[in-house]
């Protein structure tokens, strides 16, 4: 490929408008710190979307002047769908090709609604599942980083979520719980995680109240599955939502409560109490799954959702269940 179109989509206007707003951001969290203010809801890609949206421009860019002699970043945009084509006959999973479609589509303001790709299957996905080989490297073990470890058990976040939590990330929510801050989570969005109920002085132990890090970049420097704990963490809590249900049925009116607070005040779509009632019965192929893991195949909507926002921060019980739950189930097996 020719350098100028390298040079061009990895600085195409959508690109350097998305850097501009991420820098402005920046400055007035900073700004709202300083002035002890709220800091303002992030909107927009993180810089790290930002970061792999380039990637993907820059690789779709080399595939076009390949296949069709492109020298511009204007010359790629009526090759999206062929790409998509392509990277379905090389074997490309429906996620994969989804995540290389939302730079796509971001870049050129291209509707992905309008490209036709594969469907994606979430019993399908194969990322912390499963035994790998690097399962048996000594840095995956809890001997090499325990206090990492032992915390992920408890509060299952991201791994640069783990690295940016400072000495004075626990709070109180608006149901008066404590709560890890995660000051910038995925999407750039805050978040604060629940503490399961009966860990809150072990975790408390992890923060001394200042700016400090609460692990050393030592302590990150691993290659512990934290995201398959983040998997049976979510299993763990979700089993203890269900249990404290059937013991306490009064419970369910004050947990349903507590979800509508934390929804009204996080989240701009508006409450549905329909996602807090009933089961949540598994199809296709999660339900396929299931059944041959010998796992369950319906779940308790309000303690999926319970999990789902307090835990994850995910606010989808379809996501809560695909993602975390059966990944989650299977691996406590």
């Amino acid at each position: 490929m020719m350098s100028s179109l390298k040079y061009e989509m990895s600085t195409c206007p959508p690109l350097t408008e998305m850097k501009k707003k991420i820098h402005a951001q920046n400055k007035a969290i900073v700004r709202a710190n300083k002035q002890g203010k709220k800091a303002p809801t992030w909107e927009g890609p993180t810089k790290k979307t930002v970061r792999q949206y380039r990637i993907h421009a820059v690789h779709y860019g080399a595939w076009c002047a390949k296949a069709y002699g492109c020298r511009h970043f204007e010359d790629c945009r009526s090759h999206i769908q062929d790409y998509t084509d392509w990277l379905n006959t090389e074997g490309k999973s429906a996620s994969t090709i989804h995540t290389y479609l939302a730079a796509l589509c971001a870049i050129y303001d291209v509707p992905m609604s309008e490209i036709t790709k594969p469907i994606r299957h979430i019993a399908e996905n194969t990322r912390s599942r499963g035994i790998k080989l690097s399962d048996s490297r000594f840095d995956t073990q809890r001997a090499y980083s325990p206090r990492l470890w032992d915390f992920a058990c408890c509060v299952g976040v991201r791994r640069a979520e783990y690295a940016a939590l400072r000495g004075s990330d626990l709070v109180y929510d608006e149901s008066g719980y404590l709560c890890v801050l995660i000051r910038k989570g995925k999407g750039g969005k805050r978040q604060l995680q629940r503490i399961p109920l009966g860990y809150e002085q072990f975790i408390t132990q992890y923060f001394d109240g200042t700016e400090n890090k609460v692990f050393s970049r030592k302590e990150m420097d691993n290659k512990i599955d934290l995201h398959a704990m983040r998997h049976i963490a979510a299993w763990h809590i979700y089993k203890g939502y269900v249990l404290r249900l059937k013991q306490d049925p009064a419970y369910r009116s004050r947990l349903e409560n507590e979800v509508k607070a934390r929804w009204k005040r996080y989240n701009k779509r508006k409450w549905n109490p329909n996602e807090a009632q009933g089961i949540y019965h598994l199809r296709g192929k999660n339900l396929e799954l299931a059944k041959t893991c010998g796992i369950p195949t319906s779940f308790d909507r309000l303690a999926v959702l319970a999990t789902s926002i307090f835990t994850l921060s995910h606010w989808r019980n379809d996501v809560t269940v695909g993602n975390y739950l059966i990944p989650g189930a299977i691996a406590d097996m």
